[in-house]
Protein backbone atom coordinates (compact mmCIF):
# COMPACT_ATOMS: atom_id res chain seq x y z
CA UNK A 1 0.00 0.00 0.00
CA UNK A 2 2.72 2.33 1.25
CA UNK A 3 4.63 1.94 -2.50
CA UNK A 4 1.16 2.55 -4.19
CA UNK A 5 0.60 5.75 -2.49
CA UNK A 6 4.40 7.10 -3.02
CA UNK A 7 3.66 6.41 -6.89
CA UNK A 8 0.23 8.05 -7.24
CA UNK A 9 1.70 11.36 -5.01
CA UNK A 10 4.57 11.49 -7.18
CA UNK A 11 2.64 11.19 -10.64
CA UNK A 12 -0.14 13.77 -9.75
CA UNK A 13 2.27 15.76 -7.97
CA UNK A 14 4.15 16.02 -11.06
CA UNK A 15 1.53 16.44 -13.55
CA UNK A 16 0.58 19.88 -11.88
CA UNK A 17 3.84 21.23 -11.24
CA UNK A 18 3.47 23.10 -14.87
CA UNK A 19 -0.44 23.48 -15.52
CA UNK A 20 -0.59 25.28 -12.04
CA UNK A 21 2.24 27.75 -12.95
CA UNK A 22 0.48 28.62 -16.31
CA UNK A 23 -3.04 29.19 -14.79
CA UNK A 24 -1.99 31.03 -11.91
CA UNK A 25 0.77 32.97 -12.98
CA UNK A 26 -0.17 33.84 -16.26
CA UNK A 27 -3.41 35.86 -14.71
CA UNK A 28 -1.93 37.86 -11.93
CA UNK A 29 0.87 39.03 -14.64
CA UNK A 30 -2.08 39.91 -16.95
CA UNK A 31 -3.80 41.90 -14.26
CA UNK A 32 -1.33 43.78 -13.10
CA UNK A 33 -0.58 44.84 -16.73
CA UNK A 34 -4.22 46.03 -16.05
CA UNK A 35 -6.03 43.53 -18.72
CA UNK A 36 -9.90 43.43 -18.02
CA UNK A 37 -11.13 40.12 -16.38
CA UNK A 38 -12.92 39.27 -19.51
CA UNK A 39 -9.48 38.85 -21.53
CA UNK A 40 -8.05 36.92 -18.67
CA UNK A 41 -11.31 34.34 -18.81
CA UNK A 42 -10.32 33.90 -22.27
CA UNK A 43 -7.22 31.77 -20.79
CA UNK A 44 -10.07 28.99 -20.70
CA UNK A 45 -9.31 28.59 -24.20
CA UNK A 46 -5.71 26.90 -23.86
CA UNK A 47 -7.03 24.82 -21.02
CA UNK A 48 -9.51 22.95 -23.45
CA UNK A 49 -6.91 19.57 -23.50
CA UNK A 50 -8.40 19.07 -20.34
CA UNK A 51 -11.74 18.92 -21.40
CA UNK A 52 -11.36 17.16 -24.28
CA UNK A 53 -8.81 14.63 -23.40
CA UNK A 54 -11.86 11.93 -23.51
CA UNK A 55 -11.90 12.22 -27.11
CA UNK A 56 -8.41 9.81 -27.39
CA UNK A 57 -8.39 8.18 -24.04
CA UNK A 58 -9.06 4.64 -25.93
CA UNK A 59 -6.27 5.05 -27.33
CA UNK A 60 -3.99 4.84 -24.19
CA UNK A 61 -6.37 2.25 -22.85
CA UNK A 62 -5.67 0.25 -26.21
CA UNK A 63 -2.10 0.64 -27.30
CA UNK A 64 1.05 0.11 -25.35
CA UNK A 65 4.78 1.80 -26.19
CA UNK A 66 7.07 -0.85 -26.78
CA UNK A 67 9.66 -1.62 -23.89
CA UNK A 68 8.12 0.43 -21.19
CA UNK A 69 4.83 -1.08 -20.28
CA UNK A 70 1.32 0.05 -21.03
CA UNK A 71 0.25 2.81 -18.67
CA UNK A 72 3.53 3.07 -16.92
CA UNK A 73 4.81 4.13 -21.09
CA UNK A 74 2.54 6.70 -21.44
CA UNK A 75 3.08 8.18 -18.44
CA UNK A 76 7.27 8.34 -18.85
CA UNK A 77 7.09 9.63 -22.46
CA UNK A 78 4.21 12.24 -22.08
CA UNK A 79 5.99 13.89 -18.56
CA UNK A 80 9.42 14.03 -20.37
CA UNK A 81 7.48 16.53 -23.03
CA UNK A 82 6.51 18.21 -20.13
CA UNK A 83 10.31 18.71 -19.05
CA UNK A 84 10.99 19.67 -22.02
CA UNK A 85 8.28 22.29 -22.72
CA UNK A 86 9.38 23.80 -19.01
CA UNK A 87 12.70 24.15 -20.92
CA UNK A 88 11.37 25.69 -23.78
CA UNK A 89 9.43 28.35 -22.21
CA UNK A 90 12.21 28.97 -19.93
CA UNK A 91 14.30 30.36 -22.95
CA UNK A 92 11.53 32.95 -24.01
CA UNK A 93 11.17 36.73 -23.20
CA UNK A 94 7.82 36.76 -21.44
CA UNK A 95 7.32 40.50 -22.35
CA UNK A 96 7.87 40.01 -26.34
CA UNK A 97 7.47 36.49 -26.77
CA UNK A 98 3.50 36.62 -25.78
CA UNK A 99 2.22 34.49 -28.27
CA UNK A 100 4.62 31.74 -27.75
CA UNK A 101 4.15 31.93 -24.48
CA UNK A 102 0.89 31.03 -24.46
CA UNK A 103 1.66 28.03 -27.04
CA UNK A 104 3.90 26.68 -24.12
CA UNK A 105 1.28 27.03 -21.44
CA UNK A 106 -1.49 25.19 -24.63
CA UNK A 107 1.33 22.66 -24.56
CA UNK A 108 1.79 22.00 -21.22
CA UNK A 109 -2.14 21.49 -20.53
CA UNK A 110 -2.19 18.62 -23.51
CA UNK A 111 0.74 16.70 -22.09
CA UNK A 112 -0.39 16.91 -18.32
CA UNK A 113 -4.33 16.03 -19.24
CA UNK A 114 -3.14 13.09 -21.59
CA UNK A 115 -0.66 11.36 -18.52
CA UNK A 116 -3.75 12.16 -16.65
CA UNK A 117 -5.48 9.50 -18.46
CA UNK A 118 -2.49 7.01 -17.87
CA UNK A 119 -2.35 8.41 -14.34
CA UNK A 120 -5.98 7.89 -13.60
CA UNK A 121 -6.03 4.45 -15.20
CA UNK A 122 -2.90 3.52 -13.54
CA UNK A 123 -4.64 4.31 -10.13
CA UNK A 124 -8.10 2.41 -10.72
CA UNK A 125 -5.97 -0.81 -11.22
CA UNK A 126 -3.43 -1.01 -8.23
CA UNK A 127 -6.18 0.62 -6.08
CA UNK A 128 -8.98 -1.98 -4.35
CA UNK A 129 -12.01 -0.71 -3.83
CA UNK A 130 -11.57 -0.16 0.37
CA UNK A 131 -8.20 1.74 -0.77
CA UNK A 132 -9.69 4.06 -3.22
CA UNK A 133 -11.18 6.55 0.05
CA UNK A 134 -7.47 7.42 1.05
CA UNK A 135 -5.74 6.51 -2.81
CA UNK A 136 -7.96 9.85 -4.06
CA UNK A 137 -6.92 11.73 -1.15
CA UNK A 138 -3.54 10.97 -1.89
CA UNK A 139 -4.47 12.15 -5.29
CA UNK A 140 -6.10 15.02 -4.13
CA UNK A 141 -2.72 16.13 -1.93
CA UNK A 142 -0.84 15.33 -4.67
CA UNK A 143 -2.13 17.59 -6.90
CA UNK A 144 -2.16 19.90 -4.36
CA UNK A 145 1.53 19.93 -3.61
CA UNK A 146 2.22 20.05 -7.26
CA UNK A 147 0.28 23.05 -7.07
CA UNK A 148 2.41 24.62 -4.22
CA UNK A 149 5.07 24.14 -6.34
CA UNK A 150 3.69 25.24 -9.22
CA UNK A 151 1.70 27.88 -7.86
CA UNK A 152 2.80 29.27 -4.52
CA UNK A 153 6.71 28.61 -4.51
CA UNK A 154 6.78 29.85 -8.51
CA UNK A 155 5.08 33.12 -7.54
CA UNK A 156 7.64 33.33 -4.83
CA UNK A 157 10.46 32.20 -7.02
CA UNK A 158 9.77 34.42 -9.71
CA UNK A 159 9.72 37.45 -8.11
CA UNK A 160 13.13 36.55 -6.61
CA UNK A 161 15.23 35.04 -8.89
CA UNK A 162 13.08 35.88 -12.29
CA UNK A 163 11.29 33.83 -15.27
CA UNK A 164 14.18 31.77 -16.00
CA UNK A 165 15.62 29.59 -12.92
CA UNK A 166 11.65 29.42 -12.13
CA UNK A 167 11.29 27.37 -15.03
CA UNK A 168 14.63 25.66 -14.37
CA UNK A 169 13.88 24.49 -11.18
CA UNK A 170 10.37 23.02 -12.16
CA UNK A 171 12.07 20.82 -14.81
CA UNK A 172 14.25 19.34 -12.31
CA UNK A 173 11.20 18.89 -9.80
CA UNK A 174 9.28 16.90 -12.69
CA UNK A 175 12.49 15.31 -13.56
CA UNK A 176 13.04 13.99 -9.62
CA UNK A 177 9.15 12.57 -10.07
CA UNK A 178 10.02 10.61 -12.75
CA UNK A 179 12.16 8.05 -10.43
CA UNK A 180 9.18 6.27 -8.68
CA UNK A 181 7.30 5.37 -12.23
CA UNK A 182 10.57 4.33 -13.64
CA UNK A 183 11.12 1.47 -10.82
CA UNK A 184 7.13 0.46 -10.45
CA UNK A 185 6.39 -2.98 -12.36
CA UNK A 186 3.56 -2.59 -13.73
CA UNK A 187 0.89 -5.99 -14.48
CA UNK A 188 -0.56 -5.87 -17.76
CA UNK A 189 -4.09 -6.79 -18.33
CA UNK A 190 -4.63 -7.97 -21.66
CA UNK A 191 -7.05 -6.02 -23.63
CA UNK A 192 -9.03 -7.89 -26.27
CA UNK A 193 -8.08 -6.64 -29.90
CA UNK A 194 -11.25 -5.43 -32.57
CA UNK A 195 -11.67 -3.49 -35.52
CA UNK A 196 -9.98 -0.19 -34.29
CA UNK A 197 -13.12 1.56 -35.12
CA UNK A 198 -15.46 -0.67 -32.68
CA UNK A 199 -12.52 -0.80 -30.19
CA UNK A 200 -12.62 2.94 -30.56
CA UNK A 201 -16.48 3.42 -29.89
CA UNK A 202 -17.28 0.30 -27.41
CA UNK A 203 -16.04 1.60 -24.08
CA UNK A 204 -18.20 4.56 -24.44
CA UNK A 205 -21.01 2.84 -25.42
CA UNK A 206 -20.49 0.68 -22.79
CA UNK A 207 -19.58 3.66 -20.17
CA UNK A 208 -22.68 5.98 -21.30
CA UNK A 209 -25.24 2.93 -21.44
CA UNK A 210 -24.75 2.10 -17.65
CA UNK A 211 -27.63 3.16 -15.49
CA UNK A 212 -28.23 6.87 -14.23
CA UNK A 213 -24.99 7.79 -16.06
CA UNK A 214 -26.46 10.74 -17.36
CA UNK A 215 -27.74 12.04 -14.64
CA UNK A 216 -24.64 11.21 -12.13
CA UNK A 217 -22.22 13.14 -15.27
CA UNK A 218 -25.18 16.61 -15.23
CA UNK A 219 -23.89 16.27 -11.09
CA UNK A 220 -20.13 15.94 -12.14
CA UNK A 221 -20.68 18.95 -14.54
CA UNK A 222 -22.27 21.39 -11.64
CA UNK A 223 -20.58 19.86 -8.48
CA UNK A 224 -17.29 22.21 -8.74
CA UNK A 225 -19.14 25.30 -10.23
CA UNK A 226 -18.58 27.41 -7.83
CA UNK A 227 -14.85 26.19 -6.78
CA UNK A 228 -14.34 27.00 -10.29
CA UNK A 229 -15.55 30.50 -10.42
CA UNK A 230 -13.88 30.75 -6.86
CA UNK A 231 -10.64 29.90 -8.39
CA UNK A 232 -11.51 32.18 -11.51
CA UNK A 233 -12.21 35.31 -9.61
CA UNK A 234 -9.86 35.60 -6.51
CA UNK A 235 -6.40 35.93 -7.47
CA UNK A 236 -7.44 39.41 -9.71
CA UNK A 237 -9.65 40.06 -6.53
CA UNK A 238 -7.02 40.08 -4.39
CA UNK A 239 -4.68 41.93 -6.91
CA UNK A 240 -7.59 44.78 -6.88
CA UNK A 241 -7.00 44.66 -3.05
CA UNK A 242 -3.39 45.44 -3.60
CA UNK A 243 -1.67 42.35 -2.92
CA UNK A 244 1.61 41.68 -3.91
CA UNK A 245 2.75 39.10 -6.25
CA UNK A 246 4.29 37.07 -3.48
CA UNK A 247 1.32 37.58 -0.94
CA UNK A 248 -0.47 35.99 -3.26
CA UNK A 249 1.59 32.80 -3.82
CA UNK A 250 1.92 32.69 0.31
CA UNK A 251 -1.69 33.26 0.44
CA UNK A 252 -3.09 31.09 -2.58
CA UNK A 253 -0.42 28.93 -3.46
CA UNK A 254 1.12 27.88 -0.01
CA UNK A 255 -1.26 28.33 2.52
CA UNK A 256 -4.04 27.71 0.88
CA UNK A 257 -2.73 24.58 -0.33
CA UNK A 258 -1.78 22.62 2.71
CA UNK A 259 -5.35 22.83 3.80
CA UNK A 260 -6.61 21.65 0.71
CA UNK A 261 -3.50 18.84 1.71
CA UNK A 262 -5.08 18.22 5.30
CA UNK A 263 -8.69 18.48 4.70
CA UNK A 264 -8.26 15.74 1.84
CA UNK A 265 -6.46 13.55 4.05
CA UNK A 266 -8.81 14.05 6.90
CA UNK A 267 -11.77 13.37 3.58
CA UNK A 268 -9.95 9.66 2.73
CA UNK A 269 -10.68 8.80 6.27
CA UNK A 270 -13.58 9.62 6.63
CA UNK A 271 -15.65 8.81 2.94
CA UNK A 272 -14.74 5.06 3.74
CA UNK A 273 -16.80 5.51 6.91
CA UNK A 274 -19.63 7.60 5.54
CA UNK A 275 -20.14 6.13 2.16
CA UNK A 276 -19.96 7.92 -1.01
CA UNK A 277 -23.65 9.29 -0.98
CA UNK A 278 -23.75 10.80 2.27
CA UNK A 279 -19.90 12.30 1.82
CA UNK A 280 -20.70 13.94 -1.21
CA UNK A 281 -23.97 15.27 -0.26
CA UNK A 282 -22.21 16.90 3.07
CA UNK A 283 -18.88 17.80 1.91
CA UNK A 284 -20.58 19.37 -1.16
CA UNK A 285 -23.09 21.46 1.48
CA UNK A 286 -20.50 22.77 3.50
CA UNK A 287 -18.21 23.79 0.36
CA UNK A 288 -20.70 25.89 -0.86
CA UNK A 289 -21.40 27.64 2.12
CA UNK A 290 -17.43 28.21 2.67
CA UNK A 291 -16.99 29.78 -0.83
CA UNK A 292 -19.62 32.29 0.05
CA UNK A 293 -17.09 34.12 2.82
CA UNK A 294 -15.20 34.89 -0.98
CA UNK A 295 -18.03 37.95 -0.64
CA UNK A 296 -15.87 39.27 1.99
CA UNK A 297 -12.68 40.21 0.03
CA UNK A 298 -15.49 41.15 -2.84
CA UNK A 299 -16.89 43.45 -0.48
CA UNK A 300 -13.86 45.51 0.35
CA UNK A 301 -12.30 43.52 3.20
CA UNK A 302 -8.46 43.60 2.93
CA UNK A 303 -6.83 42.41 6.45
CA UNK A 304 -4.67 39.99 6.16
CA UNK A 305 -5.98 37.98 8.91
CA UNK A 306 -9.31 37.82 7.32
CA UNK A 307 -7.88 37.30 4.27
CA UNK A 308 -6.04 33.83 5.26
CA UNK A 309 -8.46 32.81 7.67
CA UNK A 310 -11.60 32.84 4.50
CA UNK A 311 -8.81 31.40 2.42
CA UNK A 312 -7.95 28.31 4.87
CA UNK A 313 -11.67 27.68 5.08
CA UNK A 314 -12.94 27.74 1.65
CA UNK A 315 -10.51 25.62 0.11
CA UNK A 316 -10.25 22.56 3.14
CA UNK A 317 -14.38 22.59 2.67
CA UNK A 318 -13.55 22.60 -1.49
CA UNK A 319 -10.52 20.03 -0.80
CA UNK A 320 -13.01 17.26 0.90
CA UNK A 321 -15.97 17.89 -1.82
CA UNK A 322 -13.22 17.16 -4.69
CA UNK A 323 -11.99 14.03 -2.62
CA UNK A 324 -15.25 12.88 -2.72
CA UNK A 325 -16.53 13.24 -6.34
CA UNK A 326 -13.00 11.92 -7.31
CA UNK A 327 -13.61 8.49 -5.39
CA UNK A 328 -17.25 7.96 -6.62
CA UNK A 329 -16.12 8.83 -9.99
CA UNK A 330 -13.15 5.90 -9.70
CA UNK A 331 -16.29 3.33 -8.61
CA UNK A 332 -17.27 3.99 -12.23
CA UNK A 333 -14.98 3.19 -13.90
CA UNK A 334 -14.04 -0.52 -15.28
CA UNK A 335 -10.22 -1.56 -15.21
CA UNK A 336 -10.29 -2.57 -18.70
CA UNK A 337 -11.32 0.87 -19.51
CA UNK A 338 -9.98 2.73 -16.99
CA UNK A 339 -8.78 5.39 -18.65
CA UNK A 340 -11.45 6.01 -20.83
CA UNK A 341 -14.14 6.28 -17.53
CA UNK A 342 -12.39 7.88 -15.81
CA UNK A 343 -11.25 10.48 -18.05
CA UNK A 344 -14.68 10.86 -19.40
CA UNK A 345 -16.14 12.09 -16.16
CA UNK A 346 -13.13 14.30 -15.50
CA UNK A 347 -13.57 15.78 -19.29
CA UNK A 348 -17.30 16.41 -18.20
CA UNK A 349 -16.47 18.56 -14.70
CA UNK A 350 -13.53 20.48 -17.01
CA UNK A 351 -16.13 21.52 -19.46
CA UNK A 352 -17.50 23.46 -16.38
CA UNK A 353 -13.77 24.65 -15.25
CA UNK A 354 -13.67 25.90 -19.40
CA UNK A 355 -16.85 26.99 -19.05
CA UNK A 356 -16.63 29.30 -16.04
CA UNK A 357 -13.31 30.23 -16.60
CA UNK A 358 -14.25 32.01 -19.82
CA UNK A 359 -17.94 33.29 -18.83
CA UNK A 360 -16.68 33.86 -15.06
CA UNK A 361 -14.73 36.79 -16.00
CA UNK A 362 -17.38 38.78 -18.06
CA UNK A 363 -20.01 38.24 -15.86
CA UNK A 364 -17.90 39.40 -12.97
CA UNK A 365 -16.99 42.37 -15.03
CA UNK A 366 -20.57 42.53 -15.97
CA UNK A 367 -22.41 42.33 -12.47
CA UNK A 368 -19.39 42.37 -9.93
CA UNK A 369 -17.94 39.66 -8.08
CA UNK A 370 -20.63 39.09 -5.55
CA UNK A 371 -23.51 38.40 -7.15
CA UNK A 372 -21.00 36.32 -9.78
CA UNK A 373 -19.76 33.71 -6.54
CA UNK A 374 -23.63 33.88 -5.65
CA UNK A 375 -24.39 32.51 -8.74
CA UNK A 376 -21.91 29.71 -8.91
CA UNK A 377 -22.71 28.44 -5.68
CA UNK A 378 -26.58 28.27 -6.34
CA UNK A 379 -26.13 26.31 -9.32
CA UNK A 380 -23.36 23.58 -7.48
CA UNK A 381 -26.37 23.21 -4.88
CA UNK A 382 -28.25 22.30 -7.35
CA UNK A 383 -25.92 19.25 -8.01
CA UNK A 384 -25.48 18.07 -4.62
CA UNK A 385 -30.21 17.59 -4.79
CA UNK A 386 -29.65 15.59 -7.87
CA UNK A 387 -27.48 12.96 -5.63
CA UNK A 388 -29.84 11.14 -4.14
CA UNK A 389 -31.47 10.27 -7.03
CA UNK A 390 -28.24 9.05 -8.45
CA UNK A 391 -27.84 6.55 -5.72
CA UNK A 392 -31.58 5.82 -5.62
CA UNK A 393 -30.73 2.66 -7.68
CA UNK A 394 -27.42 2.13 -7.64
CA UNK A 395 -23.73 1.43 -6.07
CA UNK A 396 -26.35 1.73 -2.80
CA UNK A 397 -24.45 4.47 -0.29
Amino acid sequence: MKKKLILLASLYISQYIPTTFFIQTVPVLMRQQNMSLGAIGFLGFLIVPSALKFLWSPLVDRYRLPGLGHYRGWIISLQSLSIVTLLVTASLNVQTNITELLVCMFLAFLFSSSQDIATDALAVNILLPQERGIGNAIQASGNFLGAIIGGGAALILLEKVGFRTTLLTMAIALLLCLVPILFHQEHLISVAKSPAIESYLQPFIRFFSRPNMGLWLLVVLLYMISENISVTLIRPLLVDRDLSLSDIGWLLGVVSYVSRIIAALMAGVLIPQWGRKRSLIAFGAIANVATLLYILPAAGVASPSILYAVCILVSAAQSMAYTALLTAMMDRSNPTTAGTDYTTQISVAFVGVVATTILGGMVADAIGYTLTLIIGVVVSLSSVLLIPQVYKDTLGT
